[in-house]
């Protein structure tokens, strides 16, 4: 993050005529959150110290364009897994862990007890949390379906003879999960 942040106080004109390098566009592109933020306010920092100069479009124009940057390319439109292999479940846990304001799953079951620490995360710091899950499976050896009702997080199931067996989410309202991914341990060693 400093050698974007050090690149865009350095190229002023550049930045604010859109003219960025596209090394800096990637390493934008994979900002989480946290770093984002923290680009932004070295970006309002710089602003203030250089508000006292005559050339004060400039600044503008610059701060204008490093926003629609940031913006622009900071969030993934979408992103494709395959299992078996953690990399499905370690981009669930970091979309969980960067939640800000709610988290909707439904899912045949949750097994997987990080997965499921990490929506209790989720609930315990403020992210309103909700859960559909097949009432069969609520039982089943390894669910964590009563842990994390246990902790406050809203359940429902369906009653029905057949499987709920849907796996999606919405993430602060703006991002989608689905697929096949069986929200259990054992789905990222074998399945």
């Amino acid at each position: 993050m400093q050698k974007i942040a050090k690149y865009l106080s350095e190229n002023i004109t550049d930045v604010s005529k859109g003219n960025i390098n596209k090394d800096i566009i990637f390493q934008i592109s994979q900002l989480n959150r946290q770093h984002r933020s923290e680009l932004r306010d070295h970006i309002f920092e710089y602003s203030k110290q250089q508000s006292s100069e005559p050339d004060q479009v400039d600044i503008i124009n610059w701060l204008k364009q490093c926003f629609h940057l940031i913006d622009k390319y900071s969030f993934r439109f979408n992103k494709v897994f395959f299992s078996p292999g953690p990399e499905i479940k370690n981009a669930i846990f970091q979309l969980l862990n960067e939640a800000q304001s709610s988290v909707y799953l439904c899912v045949f079951t949750i097994t997987d007890s990080k997965l499921a620490n990490e929506i209790i995360n989720c609930h315990k710091r403020g992210v309103k949390v909700k859960i559909i899950t097949d009432d069969q499976k609520t039982e089943a050896k390894g669910s964590e379906i009563f842990a994390m009702e246990n902790a406050g997080i809203p359940i429902k199931t369906d009653h029905s003879k057949y499987h709920m067996h849907n796996k999606f989410g919405i993430i602060d309202g703006r991002i989608a999960l689905t697929g096949s991914f069986n929200w259990t341990y054992t789905a990222t060693k074998h399945n």
